[in-house]
């Protein structure tokens, strides 16, 4: 494939797809919904805004996540103990022994233990991620990097976007010799400011590059802050906050919900279509494809 000639050196700026279509459920249950966490609006509280401003940020991982500590640890011993509890319940009515609640209520006070400390946990060791901004058209960090000399309005140090690069990388993902690719960004002095460096996991099995390529032209895109935003689910309900794009739907006389009367299979079907149509196209030498602007006409 011609994807392949892109391996090994930096990605280009530039469109080819133009489809930028994702599908996506409804997340309100769950980002209100905190369950017994009786600190989970500390929890998820969002610092900066940048979650709750979809149109201006998109955000990533940069460097290994604090929180995967857990998993290993206390996560993995109530995930145990949980097991133990449903062998017990699933065992006892053919058992003469009593049943150990001493053991219920340790594994239910360790769980509700550990899942009330995320919070206090997450404050103490916070994820590192950099967000994109589309509106400064600036990366910013959560974190210093040692000899950045620019801070944005959070105060976080943060690069033009046209500093920045992505590569495109595949490497061993076990030791069993499985491997996957990935986009990697970082600035493009790359040795001066190493801290920079953060791995994209496009998807769980990403043996195809094309999910790092959908990601990158989609980033490219998202921070042209000359054209809209890309027509898709996980927008339409931000349009109207960004200038331009609030500009192209008046124009264009855009409907004010379309993929929210859409069912979740319709929009994997759309996907799937546009993912289909994605891996058939010469990436290295056709035509950039036209855009989907008017998407309630298709």
């Amino acid at each position: 494939m011609s994807i392949l000639k892109y391996l090994g050196g930096t990605l280009p700026r530039k469109t080819i797809f133009n489809n930028f279509f994702q599908e996506k459920g409804d997340t309100k249950l769950y980002k209100s919904f905190n369950g017994l966490c009786l600190l989970g609006n500390w929890l998820y509280k969002d610092k900066f805004g940048i979650k709750s401003q979809p149109h201006r940020f998109q955000s990533h991982s940069c460097g290994n996540d604090p929180m995967r500590a857990l998993i290993f640890g206390p996560m993995f011993l109530g995930f145990v103990g949980s097991c133990v509890v449903a062998l017990f319940i699933l065992v006892y009515p053919f058992s003469e022994d009593p049943f150990s609640w001493w053991f219920l209520y340790l594994v239910l006070g360790w769980n509700l233990l550990f899942l009330n400390l995320l919070p206090i946990w997450s404050k103490l060791f916070p994820s590192k991620f950099a967000y994109f901004d589309r509106l400064t058209g600036k990366v910013g960090y959560s974190f210093d990097i040692h000899g950045c000399d620019e801070r944005d309005e959070f105060g976080n140090c943060c690069f033009a976007w046209r500093d920045m690069k992505c590569v495109l990388v595949n490497q061993s993902t076990d030791q069993g010799g499985s491997r996957a690719f990935f986009p990697v960004i970082s600035h493009k002095d790359r040795d001066k400011y190493p801290q920079t460096k953060m791995t994209i996991v496009v998807t769980e099995l990403a043996q195809n590059p094309i999910y790092c390529l959908l990601f990158w032209e989609r980033l490219v895109r998202f921070m042209d802050n000359t054209k809209p935003l890309p027509d898709i689910p996980e927008y339409e309900g931000y349009r109207h906050l960004d200038p331009i794009t609030a500009e192209f739907d008046t124009h264009n006389n855009r409907p004010e919900v379309y993929w929210r009367d859409m069912s979740f299979k319709q929009q994997t079907e759309i996907y799937d279509e546009l993912y289909k149509e994605a891996c058939e196209i010469d990436w290295y030498n056709d035509a950039p494809q036209p855009e989907i602007t008017k998407p309630w006409q298709r």
